[in-house]
C-alpha cells in the first residue's frame, strides 16, 4: 500500500512570509486620491476646490471596486500618512491570503464533487467512504501546519492536485494567523485615537482648503479602517474554524 505525505512550507510555527468569503473578500476599497490646492506641493497645486474631492467620492461610490488593493487617502501629515500607507498594506496582504484560503477550500471540495457547504472534514469522510482506491488522511507536523496524505492509488493526477490544494490553502492559512494580531493592534491604534489625530491634521493646514480636504481625506481613511478592524476579526475567526476543523479531521 503506498502513502504519499507532503508537508508544504518551512517557516517556523507562527511565521508566514509577511511575518511583519468565505462569503465576501475582505474589503473593496477603491480610493483616488484628490490633490491640494494652493499651499499644495507639485501637481497637488492645480485643484482649488473642496468640490472636487465631494464629486471624486460621489463618483468612487458609484464605481465597482477592482481587485483587491486597498487605497487611501493622504491627510498630509507624514506619521499619519505613512502609518495609514502601512495599515492599508497590510490589509491588503491579509485579504489576498483570506482569498487563497477561501478559493483552495473551494477548489479541493470542487475536486471530488463535494458540496462546498460541507466543511472539509466531512468532505473527507464522503471521499473515503467512496471507497475508490485512494483514501485521505491530513496530519500535522506542527500547531498550524497540516498536509494531505493519500493512501492507496497516490499516482493520479486528481491526488496530486488534491495534496497540491491542502499545502496551498494550509500556507494561506498561516499567513492569516501569523499577520492577524499586528494588523490589529495597528487599527485599534487608528480607531482609539482618531480625536486626536484629527487635531493633528486640523492644525497642520493653515488654508482652509487645504483643511477641509485633508479632514475630508481622514474621515474616509477612518471608514475604511473602521470596517478593516470588524472584518480582520472575521477573517482571523474564519480561519481558527478551518483550523479547528482540520484536527476534526485528523483525530476522527
Amino acid at each position: 500500500m503506498r502513502i504519499l505525505c507532503c508537508c508544504f512550507g518551512g517557516e517556523a510555527e507562527g511565521e508566514g512570509r509577511g511575518a511583519a468569503n468565505e462569503n465576501t473578500s475582505l474589503l473593496h476599497q477603491k480610493v483616488v486620491e484628490p490633490p491640494l490646492s494652493r499651499g499644495g506641493t507639485g501637481s497637488d497645486a492645480h485643484v482649488t476646490s473642496v468640490r472636487f474631492s465631494k464629486r471624486v467620492r460621489k463618483q468612487e461610490a458609484e464605481s465597482p471596486s477592482h481587485g483587491h488593493k486597498v487605497q487611501v487617502f493622504r491627510v498630509q501629515v507624514p506619521h499619519l500618512d505613512e502609518m495609514y500607507s502601512d495599515a492599508a498594506r497590510l490589509l491588503t496582504e491579509l485579504q489576498e491570503e483570506h482569498q487563497k484560503l477561501v478559493e483552495g477550500l473551494k477548489r479541493f471540495k470542487a475536486l471530488f464533487g463535494c458540496d462546498e457547504a460541507k466543511r472539509l472534514s466531512a468532505c473527507l469522510v464522503e471521499i473515503n467512504n467512496r471507497k475508490s482506491g485512494t483514501t485521505f488522511h491530513l496530519m500535522f507536523s506542527s500547531a498550524h501546519s497540516f498536509s494531505l496524505c493519500p493512501e492507496g492509488d497516490v499516482s493520479t493526477p486528481e491526488v496530486r492536485q488534491a495534496v497540491a490544494e491542502v499545502a496551498s490553502l494550509n500556507q494561506a492559512l498561516k499567513e492569516i494567523i501569523s499577520r492577524s494580531p499586528r494588523l490589529q493592534l495597528s487599527l485599534q491604534r487608528i480607531v482609539g485615537e482618531k480625536e486626536a489625530d484629527r487635531e493633528r491634521v486640523e492644525k497642520e493646514h493653515g488654508n482652509w482648503a487645504d483643511r477641509q480636504r485633508a479632514l475630508l481625506n481622514f474621515d474616509k481613511n477612518l471608514g475604511v479602517f473602521e470596517t478593516g478592524l470588524s472584518r480582520v476579526g472575521e477573517v482571523s475567526s474564519q480561519a481558527e474554524e478551518v483550523l479547528k476543523d482540520v484536527k476534526v479531521a485528523v483525530d476522527g
